[in-house]
């Protein structure tokens, strides 16, 4: 599964590349960011998960001078509750998606994608459906926002999701 994973990373990554040495010939604006994510498990997620923390990094470039494309790579872990036999779950979201800056600094961001999921009673990773939604602020260097992220259930209507904070640094 592994393989599979990286079969859908790497061309991610390789049409991100391309995109922005396309873009460097041309004066368009560039957005580079990560974060450092918190999220709280919302919904009937929050019965069998307490918290969240992980990791991302994106991508972008401007589509005019507000509104930025942005492909986003991360990695989450779903702290479960003890009661919980799937224990933890682990997530490599591979989004992309648009950032918007209506007001100076302050922006709104909304990504789809997919994500690779795996629980600790499962013999490899799952792909589901991906989304997220979020607001921020972003300074000099540095940004804050609060998300609300979920993915697809397989078995189950509906969706498992999180609010999440995440703090990071972003160029723009």
């Amino acid at each position: 599964m592994k393989s599979s994973i990286v079969k859908q990373i790497i061309p991610f990554f390789i049409s991100m590349l391309s995109m922005s040495d396309l873009i460097a010939q041309k004066d368009v604006n560039l957005f580079a960011g990560g974060n450092l994510i918190v999220g709280f498990a919302g919904g009937d997620f929050k019965n069998g998960y307490s918290y969240a923390t992980g990791i991302d990094a994106s991508l972008g470039a401007g589509i005019t001078k507000n509104v930025y494309a942005v492909g986003t790579l991360g990695y989450i872990s779903y702290k479960n509750e003890d009661s919980n036999p799937y224990g933890k779950i682990t997530l490599i979201p591979l989004k992309a998606g648009l950032r918007v800056y209506p007001y100076k600094n302050f922006f709104v961001a909304g990504d789809a994608g997919v994500g690779f999921l795996k629980d600790e009673i499962m013999t490899s990773r799952e792909s589901r459906f991906i989304y997220d939604l979020g607001i921020g602020a972003h300074g000099e260097l540095l940004q804050m926002g609060f998300y609300y992220d979920g993915w697809k259930r397989k078995n189950n209507k509906g969706s498992s999701n999180t609010f999440q904070i995440r703090l990071g640094i972003a160029l723009r």
